[in-house]
């Protein structure tokens, strides 16, 4: 994560509203020889008293992150990141560069890392995570769907290809790195340049920035 404290996400409902936003994760595994990556949706385990404990989700057998795992007993460190949107913020945008020319390029964005350790779920317990996955993703949809519309036999053969994991997290912590450290002229003058763009990831920022509280 960014060093500046300027830029951390102050608090872990905040962190996970950008993961809810944004569940397409870059897993990553250390195997003990070498670390392994896969790009995955993941969702977010609450314990009893509401604060976050894991994430969940399932990946294919034949992914090589799978592999390295399979087998194993204890569970091996691992990390997921949840990457927001992002824009490149030009020095034009700065209104102080016309009078001290003390601007450099730089990216805005917003991103979410869960550390912890990773371990392999057990075949009959990969039905469940689908389950809860499903729930979650299918939530906004007008007609939900549900594993139970899907014809058995069909999905038993996709099942199999699958397995459950699950990341228990030892550090959960998010940046929102959103030109807080300029002045408010500054800082003003990225909003208007990240608004004129034509881009997804920039009116994402931007909006976001016009809720911040700089104090």
């Amino acid at each position: 994560m960014h060093p500046a404290q300027a830029f951390k996400i102050a608090t872990q409902d905040r962190a996970l509203d950008y993961v809810r936003a944004y569940p397409f994760s870059v897993l990553t595994v250390w195997d003990g020889g070498r670390l392994w990556t896969a790009q995955l949706p993941l969702i977010p385990v609450s314990g009893e008293g509401g604060e976050l404990i894991a994430f969940e989700g399932h990946i294919a057998r034949s992914n090589v992150l799978a592999q390295s795992l399979s087998g194993r007993t204890e569970a091996a460190p691992g990390q997921a990141v949840f990457c927001g949107p992002d824009a490149y913020v030009s020095p034009n945008a700065y209104p102080s560069k016309a009078s001290d020319g003390r601007a450099v390029p730089t990216w805005n964005y917003i991103a979410v890392e869960a550390e912890g350790t990773l371990r392999l779920k057990a075949p009959s317990q990969t039905r469940a995570i689908l389950e809860r996955q499903t729930e979650v993703f299918e939530a906004g949809e007008a007609k939900p769907w549900s594993l139970g519309e899907a014809d058995a036999a069909y999905l038993d053969r996709l099942e199999a290809a699958i397995i459950g994991l699950r990341l228990d997290v030892t550090r959960f912590e998010g940046t929102e790195k959103l030109s807080q450290d300029k002045a408010e002229m500054d800082f003003g003058g990225v909003l208007s340049a990240l608004e004129a763009r034509q881009e997804p990831g920039a009116a994402a920022l931007a909006a976001r920035m016009k809720t911040l509280d700089r104090g």
